[in-house]
C-alpha cells in the first residue's frame, strides 16, 4: 500500500524515531498518557490508527471508546483510519451527534494521539518492535500535527464512503475500482472477476452513482480519497 506523501517535517514518518530527551511523564505507562493527554485538551483531539489489527503493538485503538470518554464535551475530536483499521461498529457505538469526526485516508504505520498541538503520544511501528513516545516536545508535536493535518484536508469524510451493505459486495467492488485504476477495458475486467460485461457495466454505474462519479476517472480519484482501492499487486 502506497502512503500519502509526508510533509516536510523535522521528523520523519515512517523512519525510526527516538524517544524525545525529556519525554512527558505522568503514569505507569501509554494508557494513562494517552488518557490524559484527551482528558487535559482544551480545544481538540486529533487521533490516528493506522496500525495493522490484532498486533500486540496496538495500544490506542483497544483504548478508543475510554479515551475519548475523557475528552471535555466542547473538545473537537478528529480520528484518522485506514481501510483497515476502521472498525464501524466501535465508532458507530461512540458516534453520534457531537461524536467524533472520522475519516479514511491511506497511512504509514502509526497510532498517535494529539492534544491542541501542545502534548502529543506516537506509537511507530519499526523493525526493532514498537517505538512508544510521550513528548511535548516543540519538534516531534510539530511533526505529527502538521502530518495530521495534511493528510486530514486530503481525505474524504466517512460519511461520503458509499456503505455496500455486505463484505462479499464491498470486495468485488474493491476489486473493480482497481480494474478501473489500471485502465482495463470491460471485457478484460469481467473476464478477471468471472461476471458477465453487462453485469461487469451495471456494477460499474451503481459505483459511479453511489460516488456521485461524473467518469470513471473521477470515480477512481474519489475512491482513492476514500481509501477504497484494493492494495496494489506486488510484483516479484
Amino acid at each position: 500500500m502506497t502512503a500519502l506523501p509526508l510533509p516536510a517535517a523535522p521528523i520523519p514518518i515512517g523512519a525510526p524515531l527516538r524517544p524525545p530527551a525529556s519525554p512527558l511523564s505522568r503514569g505507569p505507562g501509554p494508557a494513562e498518557d494517552a488518557r490524559a493527554i484527551v482528558r487535559e485538551a482544551g480545544q481538540h483531539v486529533s487521533i490516528i490508527l493506522a496500525l495493522p489489527q490484532g498486533t500486540q503493538r496496538e495500544v490506542l485503538r483497544s483504548l478508543l471508546p475510554g479515551l475519548l470518554a475523557q475528552a471535555k464535551p466542547d473538545v473537537r475530536v478528529r480520528i484518522l483510519c485506514t481501510r483497515h483499521t476502521y472498525d464501524r461498529r466501535l465508532l458507530h457505538t461512540i458516534g453520534g451527534d457531537g461524536g467524533p469526526e472520522v475519516r479514511l485516508a491511506r497511512l504509514d504505520p502509526i497510532e498517535a494521539v494529539m492534544a491542541d498541538g501542545r502534548t502529543a503520544l506516537a506509537n511507530l511501528r519499526a523493525e526493532t518492535g514498537s517505538q512508544i513516545f510521550t513528548t511535548q516536545e516543540v519538534l516531534p508535536v510539530q511533526a505529527l500535527h502538521t502530518l495530521f493535518n495534511s493528510i486530514w484536508k486530503k481525505s474524504a469524510p466517512l460519511s461520503a464512503r458509499p456503505d455496500f451493505s455486505d463484505r462479499r459486495r464491498t470486495r468485488l467492488v474493491a476489486e473493480i475500482l482497481g480494474m478501473l485504476r489500471v485502465g482495463a477495458t470491460d471485457e478484460v475486467a469481467a473476464r478477471a472477476l468471472s461476471i458477465s460485461v453487462r453485469t461487469y457495466r451495471r456494477h460499474v454505474a451503481d459505483i459511479m452513482e453511489r460516488l456521485d462519479a461524473r467518469s470513471r476517472f473521477e470515480a477512481g480519484l474519489l475512491a482513492a480519497e476514500l481509501d477504497m482501492l484494493p492494495p496494489p499487486v506486488e510484483r516479484h
